[in-house]
């Protein structure tokens, strides 16, 4: 069985060979990251202790008292001093790229995009190396755009087949050169109550 899955597997690379090629870029940027700031000024130490030193000889009418009253003022002014700041960290992240290329093998480019606009599951590299050599944005996803750009080069590629195109109030919604798709859009429209007209080979 495992067998059978590696050999799948190896089939489905194959078929879904694609000619651009994952690249590592990394970047840096700077982060913003908050940090405790321990101990106050010397100002406010030194008032702490002599704050704590006045208070500690009150109360004990002794030195040592007044000792014991200037470490504690001062331990308390430099507790009580602490600021949070906000520091900054570079840090570097680095991300898998693929990079797409134009697939030069005309038969690979048309048979990728009859499958794709038949709504066959094709790998997002492969995607993206056919939109990248039709002349379209490359973000993997098959849309309008895609599809649309794909009858037009699909066409190109024949240059007998006709291409149809759907209009309505004399603007172009969508041409491609498979009549029986243009004619099932054109059967919706109308049951949605809008008319179109279907021209052949509009310049």
């Amino acid at each position: 069985m495992k067998l059978l899955a590696t050999a799948a597997m190896g089939l489905l690379m194959t078929t879904q060979a694609f000619a651009g090629s994952y690249e590592v870029r990394c970047e840096t940027k700077s982060v913003p990251y908050q940090e405790t700031v321990r101990g106050g000024s010397p100002e406010k130490v030194i008032g702490g202790a002599i704050v704590g030193g006045v208070i500690g000889k009150v109360v004990t009418d002794k030195n040592a008292g007044a000792a014991v009253g200037a470490i504690v003022g001062g331990a308390i002014a430099n507790e009580t001093s602490r600021n949070r700041v906000t520091k900054y960290r570079e840090v570097e992240t680095c991300t898998n790229v693929f990079i797409p290329e134009r697939i030069s093998d005309e038969a690979t480019l048309q048979s990728a995009l009859l499958d794709l606009n038949e709504g066959k599951s094709v790998s997002k590299e492969m995607i993206m190396d056919v939109q990248y050599t039709i002349g379209v944005s490359y973000d993997g996803k098959w849309g309008p755009k895609s599809q649309l750009a794909a009858e037009k080069y699909l066409a190109n590629l024949e240059p007998d087949a006709p291409l149809y195109s759907l209009v309505v109030n004399d603007v172009v919604i969508v041409s491609s050169a498979d009549v029986g798709a243009i004619d099932e859009i054109k059967e919706a429209l109308l049951e949605a109550g809008v008319a179109s007209q279907i021209f052949v080979d509009l310049e």
